[in-house]
């Protein structure tokens, strides 16, 4: 998310730099710049066929969101598939009691016209939330009270917001979000750090901000001092889109005003705003969910949608977009007046003027004083000291510092050996689990390949065509194609998929030319899936910065719903239909050949398509954890039970880390698997 906070608070130093690069990339924005200025040069012609694909496959979906629901109960149902989802991608098959957490109140702070009481909350065993409890001192019990979820700063910079409303008769409990609370959680893990195994796993930060608001509604519900028919939520930045998601899954919020932290996720795409947002922003987002979706599930209760006018993190053409696809859904309940908006003059910031719609919203929604508010007015501001929860030090026991590692359980797998009836058998449910909850990016119609052949040549024996063909509309595999030149058969000859590895074509490095092995009497396709080869998709190929154009393109999709690793893997299918189309080849002899990561991408590949003679793999990775990345992988499965269900199909040699050896050895096929070389699988 983009930070500004108000210019007389002391930043933490990560704090500051992340403003800082917030403020550089912000600085494009205004430019009407999707990337950096010096980043253009580094967009070559596949980056911009994967960007056009994306543009296209959102702004379809998009346009269709609610096409075929015409009336509330279409809707209704609509809706429960939708939250299920959403539920199942924040938190897969988890379930959080819908009693009270935990709680304790660790100091009391009184001033002229509201009491501030210091809570921390136990969200989950040994996960703490720490907040701020607003009350008033003289309205009449029970009061309304507002849930404040905090954008990317500390609970003190949002206390105007508690004391302005308390010191009116709305009670405002101030949650802390987990990036920059007492206890801290990066928001920035994929963002910063490169940990795509996020991804894989089915984690995002988000999760856990709404857990940590869910049970704070929990607590508020529990208290006979406030009305639990009279609960709003609102927030700003990171915030306002917590409050936006909170709102969607929860109808206990009467009213909910999120602000300066909603768009459309068309807008999101087309205008490259991946850099300018941190992992909050989506759960890992499996089934492809658009936020006109999550939006519309809070139909008809009411919402103020808060934004600025020059907030380029968020463009008001990007919100104006969601605000209308959303409001189809208002319109269905006859509901159009409860979907409010408020835009203010100005950029990313908690300003004055931003604040005032809000106060006003709540007020009439809560205390039915329909004047608006004009003026803020003096506040009796808390100090940052009295807002501390821990006063004795952070507990040693709490989880949130290995959340990532622990919200999601990830599949156990115990190997061991098995009949063909069970491996079959677990082959189907996995198989269905992946193309459901994992793969569901792929396309439900597969474009038509239309293959385009170059020029062919004979060498050492082999005569070699180069070769490209459609994978995914606006997307293009290439190939080269070999078969020996004076082939000793009439018969068919069995076909080999080789998944090239290599990333990009540099100077010096190269590996050898995949397309010059002897192959013998084999029908050989050597192929480059997305961003490998000269399918690279930039020319950088050692590491990446925040800005980095390829590392934000990662993220971008996931937003869409895939990985570029999962595209990858839909490349490899559609290389082996092109394969079986060749007149000289056996469809029922065919053996895919991979390394590393590349490999396990034909290696599921593979398990999907199910008819694959055998796969040969050279030093695998052990686990996901590692790579290649797919959404939610963990969940369902590892590498290492994949390589025990293809069975003695698999074939594998070079580096076999030694848990995979272990796995190899307790399912009983060490001897059918392991081998020296790809000779010793290909005579």
């Amino acid at each position: 998310m983009i930070l500004n906070p108000p210019s007389h608070t002391a930043k933490r130093p990560r704090a500051a730099a992340i403003e800082a690069h917030s403020q550089l990339v912000i600085t494009a924005l205004c430019l009407g710049l999707g990337v950096l200025p010096n980043q253009l040069a580094a967009q070559n012609q596949e980056f911009l066929s994967l960007q056009t694909h994306f543009e296209r496959v959102i702004s379809t979906r998009s346009h269709a969101v609610f096409d075929g629901i015409e009336d509330v109960a279409q809707w209704e149902e609509r809706k429960r598939q939708t939250r299920s989802a959403l539920a199942r991608m924040l938190w897969h098959d988890r379930r959080w009691p819908d009693s009270p957490p935990p709680s304790r109140i660790t100091a009391r702070v009184e001033h002229a016209k509201y009491t501030i009481e210091n809570l921390v909350l136990e969200s989950a065993p040994k996960l703490y939330a720490t907040a701020n409890l607003y009350l008033p001192r003289s309205a009449r019990k029970p009061f309304p009270v507002i849930l404040y979820q905090c954008g990317h700063a500390g609970k003190d910079k949002y206390a105007r917001h508690g004391a302005w409303f308390a010191a009116r008769g709305i009670a405002v409990l101030i949650l802390d979000n987990i990036e920059m609370a007492e206890l801290e959680f990066t928001h920035h893990g994929v963002y910063s750090h490169g940990w795509f195994h996020w991804y894989s796993r089915g984690f995002s930060p988000l999760a856990v901000e709404l857990l940590n608001a869910k049970r704070a509604l929990d607590y508020l519900c529990s208290r006979a001092d406030l009305d639990r028919s009279r609960i709003g939520a609102t927030g700003r930045s990171g915030g306002g889109m917590t409050t936006f998601f909170l709102a969607a899954i929860d109808d206990r919020v009467a009213a909910a005003a999120p602000v300066s932290g909603t768009l459309s996720t068309e807008g999101w795409v087309k205008q490259r705003l991946t850099s300018a947002h941190c992992d909050c922003q989506y759960p890992v987002n499996s089934y492809g969910l658009l936020y006109s979706e999550i939006g519309a599930l809070i139909a008809p209760r009411i919402q103020l949608l808060c934004n600025a006018d020059a907030d380029r993190g968020f463009p008001m053409d990007a919100f104006n977009e969601m605000v209308a696809k959303m409001r189809e859904i208002y319109r269905l309940h006859d509901a159009d007046a409860a979907l409010r908006t408020a835009v203010a003059r100005g950029g990313h910031a908690d300003t004055e003027t931003m604040r005032l719609p809000v106060y006003s919203f709540f007020l009439k929604e809560f205390l039915g004083i329909d004047v608006p508010v004009t003026a803020e007015g003096p506040v009796d501001d808390p100090s940052a000291n009295e807002l501390v929860c821990f006063r004795d030090g952070l507990p040693l026991d709490e989880r949130l510092s290995r959340i990532d590692e622990e919200l999601i359980a990830t599949y156990a797998y115990s190997p061991a050996p098995a009949s063909a009836q069970d491996r079959e058998t677990r082959i189907k449910e996995l198989t269905g689990q992946l193309r459901h909850e994992v793969f569901s990016f792929f396309p439900k119609t597969a474009a038509p390949l239309r293959p385009v052949w170059n020029e062919t040549i004979d060498l050492q024996g082999r005569t070699i065509k180069k070769v490209g063909f459609r994978s995914f509309e606006d997307l293009t595999v290439r190939g080269v194609y070999s078969l020996p030149a004076s082939p000793g058969t009439r018969a068919k000859l069995p076909g080999v998929l080789v998944v090239d590895h290599r990333k990009g074509i540099p100077v010096w490095g190269n590996e050898q030319p995949l397309e010059r092995i002897r192959w013998g009497d084999r029908a050989v396709l050597v192929i480059e899936t997305l961003d490998r080869g000269s399918r690279a998709l930039e020319q950088n190929l050692r590491s990446f910065s925040d800005d980095d154009l390829l590392h934000h393109m990662k993220r971008q999709a996931m937003v869409a719903g895939t990985t570029l690793e999962s595209m990858q893997v839909y490349e490899i299918l559609r290389s082996l239909e092109f394969l079986r189309s060749q007149p000289e080849v056996d469809r029922a002899r065919i053996t895919i050949v991979g390394r590393g990561e590349t490999g396990i991408n034909g290696l599921y590949a593979a398990l999907l398509d199910g008819e694959v003679d055998k796969v040969v793999l050279a030093s695998p990775p052990e686990s996901h954890r590692l790579g290649p990345h797919y959404l939610g992988i963990l969940k369902f499965t590892d590498i290492p039970e994949v390589i025990v269900l293809m069975g003695d199909k698999l074939k594998l040699y070079g580096e076999i880390a030694p848990t995979l050896r272990s796995t190899i050895a307790m399912a009983g096929l060490e001897k059918v698997v392991l081998g020296v070389s790809l000779a010793d699988f290909l005579r």
